[in-house]
């Protein structure tokens, strides 16, 4: 899955751009009034937003949302207008002189060009993310795909499937494949549910589906390969692994090692990461169960 730019850096190239503006406006102000054009002014604009540019550039977006980065600043743009208004009010002449005029009307631009920079943002975000309207069908909305492969035996696996079926949910858990000796024995998922339709993108169901399917070796030896890496901690194996990518997460989860039994599931929203992971680990205790193995929570209890 290519990773995209960072919302920082999406809003700093908006920022950038947004500077065309004041600038190509200053410039036939100047040419209209047949006056000289304010390099001063016009300075100081791209001074503070390509300062403010770059410090959103360098940034870390994990360390800080858009929500809160943008609460900050309008509460910051709100009270300097505020302060603005009530010196006009109050204050007589305080802002007619030359010096003070320009640096108002410069800090007023730079603010203007980052409550607007940050409404494009917003606006093409909320544009990208719109939910797709799907037609009314005869089927119902909770659609399932299963898929039984060559290993499946209806006597050893019907009960396991029905377990992992009941635990698919639009919500939170939308794929689950199931391995035994090291090969898929079923797959069930509800990826061509209608209420998914907007985090598919560009990416067919199938194609998805077909994807995830190739996922458990893959995984299964990345997992192995990091077993012998911490071996010589003396911690054990490792039994779980979440690759929590940016829109949704993989997780892998081991049933018993020692008949190569184990989970792959996926989530497509990033918003239930957290609550599937918790959701999945139920669901290996349940799967134990019913092979008859303790519970993992009933290991960690002995421990």
């Amino acid at each position: 899955m290519p990773l995209t730019p960072s919302w920082t850096r999406k809003l700093a190239a908006i920022l950038v751009g947004s500077l065309v503006v004041p600038i190509a406006v200053e410039f036939l102000l100047a040419l209209i009034k047949g006056e000289s054009y304010n390099l001063s002014r016009a300075a100081t604009v791209v001074g503070v937003v390509g300062l403010i540019s770059l410090v959103l550039y360098l940034s870390r977006p994990s360390m800080v949302t858009f929500r809160l980065s943008m609460a900050v600043f309008l509460l910051a743009a709100g009270i300097m207008l505020a302060l603005y208004g009530f010196l006009i009010a109050s204050v007589d002449g305080m802002f007619n002189g030359r010096v003070a005029h320009a640096a108002v009307g410069a800090v007023s631009v730079c603010f203007g060009l980052i409550v607007g920079s940050i409404g494009v943002y917003a606006f093409g975000d909320a544009w990208r993310h719109q939910p797709i309207t799907v037609p009314e069908q005869a089927t119902p909305a909770r659609s399932v795909n299963v898929k039984r492969f060559a290993t499946y035996r209806p006597e050893a696996h019907q009960n396991l499937a029905e377990l992992c079926r009941s635990r698919l949910s639009a919500g939170d858990l939308h794929y689950v494949a199931y391995y035994a000796g090291h090969d898929c024995v079923f797959r069930v998922d509800m990826l061509d549910d209608p209420a998914l339709g907007s985090f598919h993108g560009l990416v067919e169901p199938q194609a998805r589906r077909e994807a995830y399917d190739r996922q458990g070796p893959a995984v299964e030896a990345a997992l192995e390969s990091f077993n012998r890496t911490f071996s010589g901690l003396d911690v054990g194996v490792l039994i779980r692994l979440v690759l929590d990518v940016e829109r949704g997460a993989v997780y892998y989860f081991t049933v018993d090692r020692d008949t190569g039994r184990y989970l792959v599931a996926v989530t497509l929203d990033q918003e239930q990461v957290h609550r599937t992971d918790a959701k999945v680990a139920k669901l290996v205790d349940d799967l134990r169960h019913a092979l008859g193995f303790p519970r993992m929570t009933e290991l960690e209890r002995r421990r």
